[in-house]
């Protein structure tokens, strides 16, 4: 399907540099003129009004008029957004979630004694730094806000554990029924009744984002990163239960290796259970967001998570067809996880890593069309591909102080999201929303360079100014006065 074309810059844009110690060139003239752009004076001609003796930044001033100063169509004004309005809603949210956590503390980690559940929350730190450290590394290329991992996460261990606790108890009750005999109500606990409710609990989450943060999701690797965070939030709520109770029980038979038993599977050999399960929904709704299909939300969203629902029962229903050794059973235990979920748990990476792949040739393909349209130089779509570059590019920032450093990453990271969203629209019709986003998003690119050459190259004079300036000195020595 066709998309805009892309919009061509109304003036030069200033080089950021692509290589380590690259000092962007000086951009001839002075000052930033206001006038629309076809009234502008060349680059280079000396700025009226002050004479020999102006000074000025050697750097455009950003366009007051925001996106509609690039060339095309004029888009209709856009109502402009409260940001006091989003920092409330944000806030009721997290407000509701730590009121969640509390009763999830108060209900079901409490009744542990304070002094087995902090065995049990520093236990269950090992394997959430596991898996905070994977999410880290997915997400670095094209970071999300800081604000929706949060959320993320803390739906995970608050509002999902607490309502699989509730439905988990209504479904025993009124489906299974305490009638049942004990092994039949274990086997339909843990194999369908398990994984349905906590899947479904989880990837509610990922659906509350989606339908209030539509943006936060724009391809396959945005859902599987907030899909494994929620995972992660979740797995580590649950560790904190189990292990608790695997260290009540060592206490009481007054031998520990329940407990160690306990951390060694779930802590060091399933750290990604619950992550792989639930990141097979984050992928399809990825999927379906990348497209912009209501269909595919649907399709690809249910049928990510069946499938999750699915290994989540295979992951349960093990221990009640192995063929155990009484004398051995962690090596039954091994055995079977050796054989089936360590190459589930290989193509569930290779999935990630190619995810991450996919996303950096986008942004090279889409950049590299942004470049010939003279938004940047190939050294800078080199910079922007290297994670390593990027370091180096922040680093050179720094040099000159936090707020060029904080340019160079917005800068960084709007580029990245301009890409993807380039990406996601050649799939779908082309929207006034797109063309707005793709404006706003190359404006706020011209203006962090902007800021970036303000900070890098200090107040100078002009090329014509200082020719002047010498000669006048030459004629009669007097005093140039400062200005700005």
């Amino acid at each position: 399907m066709s998309v805009p074309p892309i919009p061509r810059p109304s003036e030069p844009v200033l080089p950021v540099p692509g290589r380590p110690g690259a000092v962007p060139a000086p951009v001839p003239g002075a000052g930033y003129d206001l006038r629309p752009v076809g009234e502008r004076r060349p680059l280079g001609a000396p700025a009226p009004g002050r004479g020999a003796d102006r000074y000025a930044y050697d750097v455009r001033r950003s366009d007051p008029r925001g996106p509609s100063s690039l060339e095309g169509s004029p888009l209709p004004a856009q109502r402009p957004r409260r940001r006091w309005v989003r920092m409330l809603v944000w806030g009721l949210v997290f407000a509701g979630l730590a009121l969640i956590g509390v009763g999830v503390w108060v209900f079901a980690i409490r009744p542990l004694g304070f002094g087995t559940s902090l065995v049990a929350f520093t236990t269950a730190l090992v394997p959430v730094g596991i898996v905070l450290g994977a999410v880290w590394w997915l997400d670095r290329y094209s970071p999300q806000p800081r604000m929706t991992l949060v959320y993320a996460f803390t739906w995970g261990a608050a509002m999902s554990v607490a309502l699989a606790l509730i439905l988990g108890t209504v479904i025993e009750i009124t489906l299974i029924g305490p009638d049942a005999e004990e092994s039949v109500a274990s086997f339909l606990g843990a194999v369908v009744q398990a994984p349905v409710v906590e899947e479904s609990m989880k990837s509610a989450g990922l659906l509350l984002l989606l339908v209030f943060g539509r943006r936060f999701i724009a391809g396959p690797l945005d859902g599987v990163v907030y899909a494994a965070l929620i995972a992660g939030g979740f797995a580590f709520t649950e560790n904190i239960l189990y292990f608790g109770q695997a260290f009540s029980e060592a206490q009481a038979a007054g031998q520990t290796d329940v407990f160690w038993q306990t951390f060694v599977l779930r802590g060091l050999l399933s750290p990604f259970a619950h992550v792989g399960f639930t990141s097979l929904c984050g992928l399809g709704i990825g999927l379906a967001a990348e497209r912009r299909s209501g269909l595919l939300y649907v399709g690809l969203g249910v049928g990510g998570l069946a499938l999750g629902m699915c290994l989540h029962a295979l992951w349960n229903g093990a221990t009640f067809f192995l063929d155990v050794d009484p004398e051995a059973p962690m090596r039954s235990f091994l055995r079977y996880y050796a054989i089936v979920q360590v190459p589930i748990f290989c193509v569930l990476a290779g999935i990630m890593i190619w995810l991450r792949l996919r996303e950096r040739s986008i942004v090279r393909r889409q950049l590299s069309d942004y470049g010939r349209a003279g938004w940047f130089t190939p050294d800078e779509v080199s910079m922007l591909l290297s994670m390593r570059s990027r370091r180096r590019a922040e680093r050179w920032a720094a040099r000159h102080g936090a707020n060029a450093r904080t340019a160079m990453r917005d800068l960084i990271r709007a580029s990245v999201q301009l890409a993807m969203d380039r990406n996601s629209a050649r799939h779908t019709r082309p929207t006034e929303r797109i063309r707005r986003a793709e404006r706003e998003l190359l404006e706020r690119i011209t203006a962090d360079r902007r800021l970036l050459g303000a900070f890098t190259r200090p107040v100078v004079r002009g090329a014509a100014a200082s020719r002047a300036a010498a000669q006048s000195t030459t004629a009669q020595p007097t005093a140039v006065p400062e200005g700005a």
